[in-house]
């Protein structure tokens, strides 16, 4: 009976060791053949895992790329801007300067010897002591010099002398000639507060009558400066006694 039997692969119960034997070649076959048929069509083993060292190599320096990256700062809406530098300033052009020619600085001339000591018109106060006019004669006007400085002062020879109107303007006038000094002259010596005197004579006057408040002046020699006399009021005018002739006026040398 038992040789009769067979096993579920149709081989008899009685050849069980080489059916058994059979069966595992078979399946190491059939394994075999699958391998082949694997790696013919490409297909990787899922089972094999790449070594450990290769993993390690591609993953570092994705790493090391990712960890160097700065993000890029975003400017904040607070942040306070920069100040501008101000725009600068042009400086104005100045003016050119213009040239100014110095003037030349006169040069004093000296006094002549006749003229050393002698009063100066700042030394001097003039003043109107009398005013005498006769009819169809000259006027005389008597005059008085004061020296009004604290130091002395010598007075010389005949002064030049003015018939002054009103209005400040010189109506007649003896011209330089009138005020030279001489040699001959004598000089008297006048202290402070000292007192000289001279005689003004006013001869022919044939225009119109000048504006009141007449007065004289005089000039000393040298340059030395004029003095002009305050008005008394209204004066007598020197009576016309030649219509073609000029008017004149003269005075007396200084005397004490």
């Amino acid at each position: 009976m038992a040789s009769s039997l067979r096993t579920a692969a149709g081989l008899p119960v009685s050849g069980r060791h080489q059916g058994w034997r059979g069966l595992v070649l078979g399946i190491g076959l059939a394994s075999a053949v699958a391998a082949c048929s694997a790696t013919a069509t490409g297909t990787p083993d899922a089972s094999a895992a790449p070594p450990a060292s290769i993993a390690g190599a591609t993953a570092s320096p994705v790493a090391s790329s990712t960890s160097t990256v700065s993000p890029t700062p975003t400017a904040s809406a607070t942040d306070t801007p920069a100040p501008t530098a101000p725009a600068a300033t042009l400086a104005p052009t100045p003016a050119p300067t213009p040239k100014v020619t110095p003037k030349p600085v006169p040069t004093a001339t000296p006094l002549p010897p006749l003229a050393i000591g002698l009063c100066t018109a700042r030394q001097l106060k003039l003043a109107i002591i009398l005013w005498v006019g006769d009819p169809g004669a000259p006027t005389y006007t008597h005059v008085t010099a004061t020296n009004v400085s604290s130091a002395g002062c010598t007075m010389r020879g005949t002064p030049r002398a003015q018939i002054v109107d009103g209005n400040g303007t010189v109506i007649v006038d003896s011209g330089d000639a009138g005020s030279e000094i001489k040699t001959a002259d004598a000089a008297y010596t006048l202290a402070p507060n000292g007192v000289i005197y001279s005689i003004i004579e006013w001869s022919n006057w044939c225009k119109a009558a000048p504006k009141q408040q007449l007065t004289v002046a005089t000039l000393q020699p040298f340059g030395l400066g004029r003095n002009q006399a305050s008005a008394n009021g209204n004066e007598p005018i020197a009576y016309c006694s030649a219509s073609s002739a000029a008017s004149t006026v003269q005075a007396t040398p200084w005397a004490p």
